[in-house]
């Protein structure tokens, strides 16, 4: 048994890294097979087909990676602008981290995958479309806390929390086309350029701490990231 659960740990990391690091099409059975060690008879007997791999990975990188960053920085001991800014500082440090390992600007792979595929993979659709909820709700809950705060004039959470995510999409969209980290600079200034701020509102300002990077295994595979920007433990 303990042998089955590596095999599956290994298949999972190697899906998750080599689908954010290439594409769905681009990556066979065999390059998931060889990248986790094991054997192709192994992968079937974990996963029925190629898309069921990719579910579970994309769940792995869910669970492992993007809901632990969403979890700290989304605090809401945070003030609610610090949430939004700090994930996205995290996002571009790890975008960067990611480059200087890989060798180029990977993306977001729910973003990537679900234009890659849209919805000819249903299966994959489903989880991506589940992730994307996920996601906005974390940015909605934040401008709502916003607003209430009167750190952002009055609006719609929702259709600001899409505007705010697609210019986030659309600057690691960029930088990926461009395979260049510089980019993804403007992440970070989002809040300001997108939401409608009170005149006095600096809260979204915060501090980078210096010389801060991400833990190695972020870097090397799909592990948990703890790296976060002023957060509490």
């Amino acid at each position: 048994m303990g042998r089955n659960s590596s095999a599956r740990q290994r298949l999972l990391n190697a899906a998750s890294d080599l689908l954010w690091e290439k594409s769905y099409h681009s990556v066979t059975v065999e390059d998931f097979c060889a990248r986790a060690s094991v054997r192709k008879g192994s992968l079937y007997h974990f996963y029925e087909s190629k898309s069921a791999l990719t579910v579970a990975a994309l769940q792995h990188f869910w669970e492992t990676i993007a809901q632990p960053a969403y979890g700290r920085h989304f605090s809401r001991v945070n003030p609610p602008l610090a949430r939004i800014a700090c994930f996205l500082d995290w996002l571009e440090r790890l975008q960067r981290e990611k480059h200087r390992h890989v060798g180029k600007v990977l993306g977001w792979p729910f973003l990537t995958l679900g234009c890659e595929l849209g919805g000819r993979e249903p299966v994959i659709a489903r989880k991506v479309c589940e992730v994307e909820t996920a996601e906005l709700h974390y940015f909605e809950s934040a401008i709502r806390d916003a607003i209430a705060h009167e750190a952002v004039k009055p609006c719609d959470p929702r259709t600001e929390a899409l505007s705010l995510r697609a210019a986030m999409y659309g600057i690691l969209a960029r930088a990926r086309i461009l395979d260049d980290p510089n980019e993804l600079g403007p992440l970070t200034a989002l809040p300001i350029a997108v939401l409608r701020l009170n005149p006095n509102e600096k809260q979204w300002r915060l501090p980078r701490p210096a010389g801060q990077t991400l833990p190695s295994r972020a870097i090397h595979s799909s592990g948990d990231i703890r790296a976060s920007c002023n957060n509490p433990n």
